[in-house]
């Protein structure tokens, strides 16, 4: 949600260039699923609490499919930051007991490959994604979802089967392929019966697909030099996420330390 300052950071000449980040969706299973599959008969044990997954596979195309902020017992929030455009996320609880676990479930792409350009030619990639899912959505920013049966069989979800989305202010049923890259959804498609080998359930035909995650990390670095001030801009000191020097918040935080000890320095 930084965008705008991302652009005034490079018009005023600061040095930045694009980085790698993801696209891929959120997706839903119910959390006694994820249970099961990581805790076998000791699922719903109370000292055990809501079972996570870390999962990735390397795609014949060359793309890696992966999880990406895995929220047990958690829902699908709305990242939307722009008009006319659609972006998810996903988040959990303390107590983390709500219906579903929900995680990203991501292609990782890379400038050089996808959005060659300028080094704001990350944002422009987002844009165009988020704004396809908002169409896809009913233009009224319900996110677009779609059963994993349908999406694995090339068709759009007409209704949604068991598991209840958890995403507000609502879902369309629709086909995903309509707002993401044409590889992400052959590496996805890919994915999936190994990631439903690893987690029995995973791949279960109405597990719901919402879209789009665009926002995994940032799409651009602010890079700086060893004293952690900008390569051209001394006095700056480009921290966190946004800034492209974290995946998270525990990483943000920490990268956060290390910035305020290097501005104590500086003093």
């Amino acid at each position: 949600s930084a965008r705008d300052t991302f652009a005034m950071l490079h018009a005023a000449g600061v040095f930045v260039e694009a980085k790698p980040f993801s696209i891929g969706v959120r997706i839903e299973h119910p959390q006694s699923w994820i249970d099961r599959a990581r805790f076998g008969v000791h699922a719903g044990h109370d000292i055990l609490g809501a079972a996570e997954y870390h999962i990735s596979h390397h795609c014949s195309n060359g793309r890696t499919v992966y999880s990406f902020c895995m929220c047990p017992g958690g829902t699908v929030v709305a990242a939307t930051s722009e008009e006319g455009r659609v972006a998810t996320n996903g988040m959990s609880q303390y107590s983390r007991n709500e219906r579903n676990a929900n995680s990203g479930f991501v292609v990782a792409i890379d400038p050089t490959r996808d959005y060659p350009g300028d080094p704001l030619a990350g944002l422009a990639f987002q844009r165009h994604w988020e704004s396809k899912a908002y169409v896809a959505g009913g233009s009224n920013y319900k996110a677009p979802a779609q059963k994993l049966g349908d999406f694995l069989a090339g068709k759009p979800s007409e209704a949604l089967g068991s598991i209840v989305p958890s995403y507000r202010p609502g879902v369309t049923p629709t086909d995903l392929a309509e707002c993401l890259p044409d590889y992400a959804v052959a590496a996805m498609r890919e994915a999936i019966p190994v990631f439903g080998r690893q987690i029995p359930g995973y791949d279960h035909p109405d597990v719901v697909m919402t879209g789009v995650e665009t926002r995994t990390s940032s799409p651009v670095r602010f890079t700086r030099g060893d004293d952690f001030q900008s390569l051209n801009t001394k006095g700056l000191f480009p921290a966190g996420e946004g800034a492209g020097y974290a995946g998270g918040i525990l990483s943000a935080a920490v990268d956060g330390i290390k910035v305020a000890e290097a501005v104590a320095k500086s003093l």
